[in-house]
């Protein structure tokens, strides 16, 4: 039997094996366990609730998912952490269309330094399967700089932005629990590209500026979503999972870098490989018979084969949120976003959390990475290394005034770098997350 063959029967398997799972009644019950003891459900997403709050009566109308316009804001600091990110404020618009009955779908954020679109068109004749347009660009008009152990690098400082527009072929399987966004949902786009570059006034004499070039991505994507959601979205029941496989290519690619990293082989980085999994399972606490104790466990891993400063994974990929696309991109709390840039990463997430009220929602978490990253050697020259960084934190998710959610995060990340100024890195730092959105 070829390879081919025997890779074209192992991943119709594994598509085989997951749907399966999707649509296992032991993911979904066909009562909430709460109930069985006379406790008050958990208000699910988009349905109707009502309840008695301090004896006041609180209804919740039904809301149609299919459509949200929502806008969030929020501010990541980190005491003694990266240069020109120790207070970095964020925020974005996100929009959610699905044209059910047109068999058309919108997903985009826009925040105008990053923009990411999907608009698919379903095909009429072959309603499971659909075109597929997108956008994808981060464009800042200001240096950046890499940072070894928290320390910024001050002559690797460049400009660099990309803009990528694909399109390609989708196939979409809706699943239990047969929700607006419950589906399997597999996507080959081709994406042309352009990446620019501009040294700045930091950028050392002896440091290459990349030369602009045209690239071209096949892009491979598969996300499985069977999560139902309570009312402030959080994952309440079930799994969601999928990946990403990336094969790109570069019209021209020069020599660049320098000190004090390793001079780059830019033949190799011309054309890179880089392939990304997730998966995320959202159950009650073992031996405990209520809804209210939900236990999340999450795992995040990618590889890649001749990336670059331009083409490694970033982490951590955002700084929070439970959309279901956004669950994709790893998170780890207590890191600058974007500080991390691994060929290689790991990331184990255990979060139990509480529903105090039916729009109060505090929890604790543990978190484990296994991440490539640069360290200084004895001679102040630069390696890769990958190393371990555990974490601990925790925080709160509520309902604010005005229709709003505000979501608190601590943690102390035990092994990321931290530059206290005059003296040397030190392992060890702390994140705080405030995160403020609203559904317009």
């Amino acid at each position: 039997m070829s390879r081919s063959l025997k890779y074209r029967r192992s991943v119709v398997v594994v598509l085989f094996v997951m749907i399966s799972l999707l649509n296992s009644n032991l993911l979904f019950p066909d009562r909430q366990v709460g109930e069985a003891w006379g406790e008050e459900p958990t208000p699910i997403a988009g349905e109707e609730f009502r309840t008695t709050l301090f004896g006041e009566e609180i209804y919740v109308p039904p809301r149609d998912r299919r459509s949200v316009t929502a806008m969030s804001f929020g501010i990541q600091a980190i005491p003694n952490g990266p240069s020109q990110m120790e207070a970095l404020p964020f925020g974005a618009l996100y929009v959610w269309r699905n044209w059910d009955d047109d068999n058309r779908r919108l997903r985009g954020t826009f925040s105008g330094v990053v923009n990411d679109v999907d608009y698919t068109i379903g095909l009429r004749e072959y309603p499971n399967w659909s075109l597929l347009f997108t956008w994808d660009n981060f464009v800042l008009p200001m240096g950046r700089s890499e940072y070894v152990q928290g320390q910024r690098q001050r002559g690797t400082e460049l400009e660099w932005s990309y803009a990528f527009a694909g399109a390609g072929l989708g196939y979409r399987l809706p699943v239990h629990p047969f929700r607006q966004d419950s589906a399997v949902n597999i996507s080959v786009t081709y994406e042309a590209g352009y990446r620019w570059f501009k040294g700045t006034g930091h950028t050392a004499s002896d440091y290459g500026v990349p030369k602009d070039t045209y690239e071209g991505r096949i892009h491979f994507r598969i996300r499985a979503d069977a999560l139902k959601r309570n009312l402030m979205e959080l994952p309440h029941e079930g799994i969601t999972m999928g990946g990403d496989l990336v094969h790109g290519h570069r019209a021209k690619w020069d020599q660049w870098g320098g000190a004090p990293f390793n001079t780059p082989d830019f033949k190799k980085e011309r054309t890179y490989i880089q392939a990304s999994a997730y998966a995320l399972l959202a159950t009650g606490l073992p031996f405990i018979e209520s809804d209210k104790h939900r236990l999340l466990t999450s795992v995040h891993a990618g590889i890649g084969k001749d990336l670059d400063r331009f083409s490694a994974f970033r982490l951590p990929g955002r700084p929070t949120g439970y959309e279901w696309e956004a669950i994709s991109l790893p998170m780890i709390h207590g890191v600058a976003f974007n500080e991390l840039f691994p060929t290689r990463y790991a990331v184990a997430n255990l979060q139990y959390r509480y529903e105090a009220l039916f729009f109060l929602y505090p929890y604790v978490e543990a978190t484990w990475g296994l991440v490539e990253r640069p360290v200084f050697t004895s001679n102040t020259a630069v390696k890769q290394i990958t190393d371990s960084m555990p974490a601990l934190g925790g925080g709160v998710v509520t309902g604010a005034p005005w229709k709003s959610q505000v979501e608190l995060n601590y943690t102390y990340n035990f092994g990321i770098y931290r530059d206290p100024g005059g003296a040397p890195p030190t392992k060890g730092g702390h994140g705080l997350i405030v995160f403020w959105s609203k559904e317009l």
